[in-house]
């Protein structure tokens, strides 16, 4: 499937709320036809307008096939005023 298809889709289900890797990855498969290595993070940061807000670093959550990180649309991210950390730390 082409890749901004899926971009579009993920934008539409991140509209709602931010949501992890698994969570868009799970919703993808139930939705469309994806490959189990599918690299679904590697997509998402190729759009300017999806924003990786954050890590999920809960134990026992953090596997090795993709990064488990929390994802939002600028427009959501703008809406509740959520900043990305800078390289600075601030």
């Amino acid at each position: 499937m082409d890749k901004k298809i899926i971009r579009d889709l993920v934008k539409k289900h991140l509209s709602e709320k931010p949501r992890n890797t698994v969570e868009i990855k799970d919703w993808l498969s139930e939705n469309i036809s994806i490959e189990d290595d599918f690299d679904i993070a590697a997509i998402l940061e190729l759009d300017p307008s999806i924003i990786r807000i954050g890590r999920i670093m809960q134990s026992g959550v953090i596997g090795k096939e993709y990064p488990l990180s929390e994802w939002a649309t600028d427009e959501w991210v703008l809406h509740h005023d959520r900043k990305q950390p800078n390289s600075n730390g601030d």
